[in-house]
């Protein structure tokens, strides 16, 4: 017996509305909206919205967290200043998926906000194992070094990258070499920093902080020239004091 199309009609757009649902409620398809909302197109930046969905991803009734959601996650905790539930998410990524070691970044930044250096000491230390040539995880983690008095180690971290022209990196290994008492080598550091900041633009400081809203760029750029014009200050101090120090 033949059954009728349009008997089946009811089935067939309750079979789609499901489809439907299921492909709308699906955790990936969640981190995808996130991502929209944070960084993946500029103009919509909105972190609570991209909050929203990861947090729908990484907490689904329908099915487990897929990878990077509570990565994501993690990462608007940060940028919103919930460092504690930040390094909370990371840990969770790290349990369900173990493979992302992206996760160990965030995981460092989070520990390096909460004054915990030993702990993002090890989680970039980590994070480099899986992506040793990362120059921005090299230069947190010499920074972090740097802070609690490891000056060698800061060096030993930073230096496979120290030819970078890049002025986080130059920046960091000026003031490395400043307090080694390297001081031409500061110098010439601090001056190439200079050189690529006075022709960077917003846009191209932003590319290093992913995720953060482009509102803020500007703002970024500017402390960071800021930052290496203090550092020139100083090597002009010692010119002027102890120019037997740079011969």
């Amino acid at each position: 017996m033949m059954i009728k199309i349009q008997s089946l009609r009811p089935v067939i757009e309750v079979g789609i509305a499901v489809l439907i649902t299921i492909v709308i409620l699906a955790p990936q398809t969640h981190v995808r909206f996130g991502n929209i909302f944070f960084g993946g197109i500029p103009s919509l930046y909105n972190v609570d919205f991209a909050h929203l969905f990861f947090s729908y991803a990484a907490y689904t009734p329908i099915a487990p967290a897929p990878e990077f959601a509570h990565y994501q996650l993690s990462r608007t905790l940060f940028i919103r200043g919930q460092l504690e539930r930040s390094l909370a998410e990371a840990q969770e990524e790290l349990r369900l998926h173990p493979q992302n070691t992206r996760t160990y970044y965030i995981l460092g930044l989070t520990y390096g906000y909460l004054n915990k250096e030993q702990e993002a000491i090890a989680a970039f230390s980590s994070f480099l194992e899986a992506y040793p040539q990362s120059w921005a995880a090299r230069n947190d983690m010499a920074w972090l070094q740097f802070r609690i008095g490891d000056i060698e180690g800061a060096a030993t971290t930073i230096e496979p990258v120290a030819w970078i022209h890049n002025p986080w990196i130059q920046n960091t290994y000026g003031i490395i070499k400043l307090n080694q008492g390297e001081f031409e080598v500061a110098k010439l550091a601090f001056l190439q920093a200079q050189e690529i900041v006075l022709n960077m633009t917003e846009e191209e400081w932003g590319q290093a902080y992913p995720g953060n809203n482009p509102s803020i760029y500007g703002v970024g750029l500017r402390a960071m020239s800021q930052s290496i014009a203090a550092n020139l200050a100083i090597i002009a101090e010692k010119e002027e004091r102890y120019p037997q120090s740079l011969d």
